[in-house]
């Protein structure tokens, strides 16, 4: 064997374990899906959370619309088996939905609700310069800082676009504390 053949053959092995072990090759070999919601449900709201593997999810089930269906939240790696899902199946769960504004023609919505001792709020934000940017909050009741903060990845936002499936979600009860303070603070 020539001295060309010996050093391919010495190179191809650590290539391909290069590859293999690249968080880029194995980002693509389990991709992170695009929304956690029941394939046959609305999403109201989804994105994959930066730095993770995870998405949150406000997904609608049924005809809200009517109020003959349920809004729930959702969140994981897998939407057959979501790490968390609120309410549970079976149960009524209360969502808030508020509206956040700022300066310069930028503003959004949150949506809350409360699940054992914690207060979660998934948010969108919009606005000039293509500005979009939306996330997780999570406090413990009664504190005023996140014990969790993640944003989204860039560009990587869905909020829904369907106008009765919006207004359904204008229906929900605003958060006072959101309403009056905006997003919590880092």
């Amino acid at each position: 064997m020539n001295d060309y053949r010996k050093s391919m053959m010495k190179t191809i092995p650590t290539i391909a374990l290069f590859l293999f072990a690249t968080p880029a090759f194995a980002a693509a070999a389990s991709p992170v899906p695009a929304t956690m919601c029941a394939k046959d449900d609305a999403v109201v709201f989804s994105c994959p959370l930066a730095g993770s593997t995870k998405v949150v999810s406000i997904c609608a089930a049924g005809d809200v619309a009517h109020d003959k269906g349920r809004f729930y939240y959702a969140y994981g790696r897998d939407a057959t088996k979501p790490e968390l899902a609120y309410p549970t199946a079976g149960a009524t769960g209360e969502f808030t939905r508020s509206h956040l504004g700022f300066a310069g023609n930028t503003g959004g919505y949150a949506y809350a609700f409360t699940n054992a001792g914690f207060k979660y709020v998934v948010y969108s934000v919009s606005g000039a310069n293509n500005l979009q940017d939306g996330g997780l909050v999570v406090l413990k009741d009664g504190e005023s800082r996140p014990v969790k903060r993640s944003s989204c990845q860039p560009g990587a936002v869905i909020d829904t676009e369907d106008d009765t499936l919006i207004d359904a979600t204008l229906k929900l009860k605003r958060d006072p504390a959101l309403e009056k303070s905006g997003l919590p603070a880092r």
